[in-house]
């Protein structure tokens, strides 16, 4: 077994940055993730478990919930499988947390609200960069119209270092630990302020049912992986098959060996279609795609 958990469960991450045990690490995150936007010192867990504000309304929990010391409301979600709506999501996140505080007769007082979304995948219809920071703007002047509501997506698919020491900031470092803290062997001597991180997802410091627990989450998180690579097997051979028909009824026209030819290029083609048309679904451009696939964009243009 490695000697450190796997940040991407939802057990070690809860574990790591949303426990009392551990609430140095989530402070520290937190300082570092805001880039100075606050200046945490200490924080308060919330319940995670937030009820519906009308009857009919749709119950919401958060993988961490927590105030800090200056009131402001902070919601962590890891999000491993990014579905299509997942902006749309994290705007109800931080919506919920700002109606639930204002109570009758407050005239709207709240205090602010921060959503920090580590996604596994690529957020759809955005182009796709490491980090996204989304606050209120005037859209014809640039200017911050409300500062009580931002969000940071941080995309670990475009985390590309595969050392840590090629990592170019602290928050870089900490999205390079969160993704590669199981290959990890060892504390980082060069940066101290990481410690109490490897200490708190050290196996080896787990009691037994804390180790069963991280090892039931581990293997669903496989689960999950592989359920993902089987969805994408299946759109492909669907492309291939659809491709073999085509070939075939058009071979008995023309001849068998003209319709299996064609039928390989034609399963070729929507094998390719399908493939750009994911990629563009996670919100990645033209030209990404056309690097992606080592296709020229002329050719990716007329599938895009």
């Amino acid at each position: 077994m490695a000697r450190y958990m796997n940040l991407l469960t939802d057990y070690a991450f809860k574990f790591v940055f949303g426990s009392e045990k551990h609430k140095k690490v989530t402070i520290k995150f937190l300082n570092t993730i805001l880039e100075g936007k606050e200046r945490i010192v200490d924080v308060e867990f919330r319940d995670k478990e937030q009820l519906p504000i009308k009857e009919d309304g749709k119950r919401m929990v958060f993988d961490i919930y927590c105030t800090t010391d200056t009131d402001s409301h902070i919601i962590v979600e890891m999000q491993v499988r990014v579905p299509p709506t997942f902006a749309d999501r994290a705007i109800a996140y931080c919506s919920h947390a700002v109606l639930n505080q204002i109570s009758k007769g407050d005239k709207y007082r709240y205090e602010k609200v921060y959503g920090i979304y580590i996604m596994g995948s690529h957020l759809a219809y955005h182009e796709s960069r490491l980090e996204r920071r989304v606050s209120f703007m005037d859209e014809q002047t640039g200017e911050i119209f409300s500062d009580k509501i931002h969000m940071v997506f941080l995309d670990l698919k475009c985390m590309h270092r595969k050392h840590f020491h090629e990592c170019r900031n602290n928050v870089e470092r900490y999205l390079f630990l969160v993704k590669n803290m199981e290959n990890m062997k060892g504390k980082e001597k060069d940066y101290p302020m990481f410690d109490d991180l490897f200490d708190a997802a050290d196996i080896g410091d787990l009691a037994e049912d804390q180790v069963i627990a991280y090892s039931q989450s581990r293997l669903k998180l496989e689960d999950d992986r592989e359920a993902l690579e089987y969805e994408v097997a299946q759109e492909r051979e669907k492309a291939l098959s659809e491709g073999r028909a085509e070939g075939r009824a058009e071979g008995m026209k023309e001849g068998i060996e003209k319709g299996i030819e064609k039928g390989k290029k034609e399963g070729e083609r929507n094998l390719l279609a399908s493939i750009i048309s994911h990629l563009k679904s996670q919100g990645s451009s033209l030209q990404q795609i056309a690097v992606i696939l080592g296709r020229p964009e002329s050719e990716i243009a007329l599938l895009y």
